[in-house]
C-alpha cells in the first residue's frame, strides 16, 4: 500500500508539472484524485512507457542541490532566452541577494529572535517575577529606599561639583612645560573625580545602613553606576578643555564647557547604562529578554544621541580642531591633517553613528560606540597622514622632473605610469583603513569576502575595478606616448611636427578615447549583470542608419584621411585647390581651413577637392625673363644676368634659400618688342619670390649701368612708318 501510495505521488508531481508526454493522449487527472490520474496512465501503454522513461531518466540524472532547485522554481516560464534577455548574474543579482538575506536576517540578528517573540518572553518573565509571594511589595519597598538614596547622592555629587569647578577651570599657563603640563592634567583629573567619588562613597553608605540585602545592594550599586560616570566624563572634559584655551579661544572654551561637556556626560550615561543592563546581576533581576531588549534600547540610544550632538554643534567641535592649524599647503601633514579632519569630523561622525546602529541591529557589535568612534578617528588620521604623505612625495617628484626634464617617450609614459602608482597606493591606505575601522564595528570583512554573498559582490566589483583599471592604463600609455611625439624637440631648434603627425596622432587619440570607453562601459554593464548583446546590436543599427544617412559626412571624412596618411599637405603649406588659394591655417578629419591673400578665411571639405596645388613642397623656382631692345648687346646683357645670379647667390641673407645657380637659357624670343633673354633659379620652397624681386633689382641697376638698352614700346612706334611700304 505504501509503495502505491509512493507512485501516486510521483505522479501526480509528474502530471502537476506538465510534460510532454501528458499533452498527447494522456487525460488530465481529476482535481484532488491523483490515484485515478495514476491509474489513466497505466491502463494507456504509450503513456505508461513514457512514465517509465520518465522515472528512468530521472533516475540516471545527478541530484540536484536545493539552491539550484528552488531556483529552477523560481525561473519564470517563457517561450525562449527572451525571458531573460536583460538582466543576468552579476553586481546587481549580487547585492540583491545580499540584501535579501541581510532582510532574512534582521528580525532574528539584534535579538536572536524576532522582537515580537522576544517581547513576550519579555511579559512572561516579568509577570513569573512578579507573581511571586510578596514580589510586589519588596519591589515597592526597594524603589522607595533607593529613589530617596539616589537623590540623596546626586545631590551630594552635585554640591562636590559646584566645590571643585573653580579648581577645574582655572585658566591653563600659557606655554607649560612637558612635566608642568602632565601635572596640571593629573590635578585637573583628579579633582573632577571628586564628585564620582563621592558618589560611589555615598551610595556604598547608603546600601550598607539600610537593610539591603546582598543581591539588592550589587542592584543599587550597579544602578548608580551611569549617573556617576557620566558626571565624570563631564567634569573631565571641561577640566581638560582648558588646555586648549591658548590656542582655540577662551569664548569658544568656555561655550564647549558649558554645552559641550554635560552632553558627552549624557552619552557617557547612556552608555553606561547600556553596559549595566547587560550585567548578570541586572539580567537575573528583570529577566534575560528584558535586559536583551534594554540593552538594545540603551544601545541604539547611543548613536541617536550622538547624532543629534553632532547635528547642534558641528561648528563647535571644528572650531576646537582647526584652530591654530591654518590652511597651508606647504605646512606640515599633521597640521592639514588636522583641519582636514575639523573641516569633515561631521561626516565621519554621521558614518559612525549609522555603523553603530548597522552593527548593532545585525548583531556585529563588539564595543561601546565611543570607544569604537575614538579608535576610527584615530585610524582615519593615520591614513590620511600617509595619504598626504604620499601626495608629498609625488609633489616632489613631479617638482624634480620640471626642473630636470628627461626628453623622449619612455619617460613621459613612466613618468604618467607612476603617477598611477602613486593613485593606486593611495587607494590602498584608504582601503586598508577602512577595513581596519570595520574591523572595529564589528564587522569581518574577510569572512564576509570568501562568503557566498561576498563572493557575488566582490567578484564582480574586482572585475569592474580591474576593467577600468586596465583601460585606465592603455590610455595613460597611449596619451603619454601621443603628447611626447607631438611635443617640440628637446635641445635643437623649434621643429614643427608635420600636419599628417599634429593630425592623425590626435585622432588616434580619440578613436582610441572612444574604443576604450566604449568597452569599459560594457564591461561594467556586463559585469553589473546587464545583458550588453541587445545594447550592442541597437548600437550596430544605430550606427548603420547614420552612416546611410551622412555619406557626404563619410566621404569628407574619408577622402581627407588618404590627403592626410599621403602628406598631400600640411598646415602653413600654400595650395590652390582650383577655387581657392592661400595658406593652410588648420586640418582636421573632415576639412581644411585657408586664409586667402585678402584674410579670408575659407573653410573647405576635403570631398570637393578635385586637384591641390602646393607651393610648399620640395623646392621653388623663380623664372627670370626680360626683354632688350633689337639693339641692344645680347652677350652683354646675359653676362650681367649670370653675375647678378652669382652676386645674389653670395648674399648672405639669400645664401641658405637658392639651391642651384641662376640658369640662364639665353634668348628665349626675338620679335617686334624686343629681344627676351630668360633664365631660372631653384630655391627653398616659398623663397623664390623673395630672391627673384631681388634680382630684378640689381638686374635692371646693372644693365642701366652697362648702357643697355630695355624694349619699349615707343620706340616701335617710332620706327613703324619706317617700316610701312611706300
Amino acid at each position: 500500500m505504501n509503495i502505491v501510495r509512493a507512485i501516486a505521488v510521483v505522479a501526480a508531481l509528474a502530471l502537476s508539472a506538465g510534460p510532454a508526454w501528458t499533452q498527447d493522449t494522456t487525460p488530465a487527472p481529476p482535481e484532488g484524485s491523483t490515484l485515478d490520474g495514476l491509474v489513466e496512465v497505466l491502463k494507456d501503454d504509450a503513456a505508461r512507457q513514457r512514465f517509465i522513461e520518465q522515472l528512468e531518466k530521472a533516475r540516471s540524472e545527478p541530484p540536484q542541490s536545493p539552491a539550484a532547485a528552488a531556483g529552477a522554481v523560481q525561473q519564470p516560464r517563457g517561450d525562449g532566452p527572451e525571458a531573460d534577455a536583460l538582466f543576468q548574474e552579476g553586481l546587481l543579482t549580487g547585492v540583491s541577494a545580499w540584501f535579501v538575506e541581510l532582510g532574512q536576517r534582521l528580525p532574528t540578528a539584534a535579538l536572536g529572535s524576532p522582537l515580537s517573540v522576544k517581547v513576550g518572553q519579555a511579559e512572561a518573565q516579568i509577570e513569573r517575577r512578579l507573581s511571586r509571594p510578596d514580589a510586589v511589595e519588596k519591589l515597592q519597598n526597594f524603589g522607595m529606599r533607593s529613589t530617596l538614596g539616589w537623590s540623596i547622592v546626586t545631590l551630594l555629587a552635585f554640591f562636590a561639583l559646584g566645590f571643585v569647578s573653580s579648581r577645574i577651570r582655572r585658566n591653563a599657563p600659557r606655554r607649560p612645560g612637558i612635566r608642568a603640563l602632565g601635572n596640571d592634567v593629573a590635578k585637573r583629573v583628579a579633582f573632577a573625580s571628586i564628585p564620582v567619588a563621592m558618589c560611589v562613597a555615598a551610595s556604598s553608605a547608603w546600601a550598607h545602613f539600610l537593610p539591603y540585602s546582598e543581591f539588592e545592594r550589587l542592584i543599587f550599586m550597579l544602578l548608580a553606576l551611569p549617573f556617576a560616570f557620566g558626571l565624570t566624563a563631564s567634569g573631565i572634559t571641561a577640566s581638560l578643555l582648558v588646555l586648549l584655551a591658548p590656542s582655540k579661544g577662551a569664548r569658544v572654551i568656555a561655550y564647549a564647557q558649558r554645552r559641550l561637556a554635560p552632553l558627552l556626560g549624557v552619552l557617557v550615561g547612556i552608555a553606561a547604562a547600556g553596559s549595566v543592563v547587560a550585567t548578570p546581576q541586572i539580567r537575573s533581576a528583570i529577566g534575560p529578554a528584558t535586559g536583551d531588549l534594554a540593552s538594545l534600547s540603551f544601545d541604539l540610544a547611543v548613536p541617536i544621541f550622538a547624532g543629534f550632538v553632532i547635528a547642534m554643534h558641528r561648528r563647535t567641535v571644528r572650531s576646537l580642531i582647526v584652530r591654530g592649524h591654518p590652511v597651508d599647503p606647504t605646512g606640515s601633514v599633521l597640521d592639514r591633517a588636522t583641519y582636514w579632519l575639523g573641516t569633515n569630523w561631521q561626516y565621519f561622525g554621521f558614518a559612525f553613528v549609522i555603523l553603530n546602529i548597522g552593527a548593532r541591529l545585525f548583531g556585529a557589535r563588539s564595543g561601546s560606540f565611543l570607544t569604537q568612534s575614538s579608535l576610527s578617528v584615530v585610524l582615519i588620521v593615520l591614513a590620511f597622514i600617509a595619504v598626504a604623505g604620499i601626495r608629498r612625495l609625488k609633489t616632489r617628484r613631479v617638482e624634480a622632473r620640471s626642473r630636470r626634464p628627461i626628453p623622449g617617450v619612455r619617460a613621459a609614459v613612466n613618468a604618467r605610469l607612476a603617477d598611477i602608482l602613486y593613485s593606486a597606493v593611495q587607494v590602498g591606505a584608504v582601503a586598508l583603513a577602512t577595513s581596519f575601522c570595520l574591523g572595529l564595528w564589528g564587522i569581518d570583512l574577510g569572512r564576509w569576502i570568501v562568503s557566498g554573498a561576498g563572493i557575488s559582490v566582490v567578484g564582480p566589483v574586482l572585475s569592474i575595478v580591474l576593467v577600468i583599471l586596465v583601460a585606465w592604463i592603455l590610455w595613460v600609455v597611449l596619451d603619454a606616448w601621443i603628447g611626447a611625439v607631438l611635443a617640440p624637440a628637446q635641445g635643437g631648434p623649434h621643429r614643427e611636427r608635420s600636419a599628417r603627425v599634429k593630425t592623425l596622432l590626435p585622432l588616434l587619440r580619440n578613436v582610441a578615447f572612444v574604443v576604450l570607453s566604449v568597452l569599459t562601459v560594457i564591461g561594467v554593464l556586463s559585469n553589473l549583470g546587464i545583458n550588453v548583446a541587445p545594447l550592442v546590436a541597437g548600437a550596430g543599427v544605430v550606427g548603420l542608419a547614420v552612416g546611410f544617412g551622412s555619406q557626404q559626412l563619410v566621404q569628407d571624412v574619408i577622402t581627407g584621411l588618404f590627403i592626410l596618411l599621403e602628406d598631400t599637405l600640411a598646415i602653413g603649406d600654400v595650395v590652390d585647390t582650383g577655387d581657392r588659394s592661400g595658406t593652410v591655417e588648420a586640418l582636421t578629419i573632415r576639412t581644411m581651413k585657408i586664409r586667402d591673400g585678402d584674410g579670408a578665411l575659407h573653410s573647405v571639405p576635403f570631398s570637393t577637392v578635385k586637384a591641390l596645388k602646393n607651393s610648399s613642397r620640395g623646392y621653388g623656382v623663380y623664372t627670370v625673363g626680360v626683354t632688350l631692345a633689337l639693339d641692344a648687346d645680347v652677350e652683354a646683357a646675359m653676362a650681367a644676368f649670370k653675375e647678378v645670379g652669382e652676386e645674389v647667390r653670395r648674399e648672405p641673407r639669400f645664401q641658405s634659400k637658392i639651391l642651384s645657380p641662376l640658369d640662364v637659357w639665353g634668348v628665349d624670343n626675338v620679335g617686334p618688342d624686343g629681344i627676351v633673354i630668360k633664365g631660372a633659379i631653384r630655391t627653398l620652397p616659398l623663397q623664390q619670390y623673395g630672391v627673384g624681386r631681388e634680382i630684378n633689382r640689381r638686374l635692371s641697376t646693372r644693365l642701366n649701368e652697362q648702357g643697355i638698352p630695355l624694349a619699349s614700346r615707343n620706340a616701335f612706334v617710332e620706327r613703324l612708318p619706317e617700316a610701312m611700304p611706300a
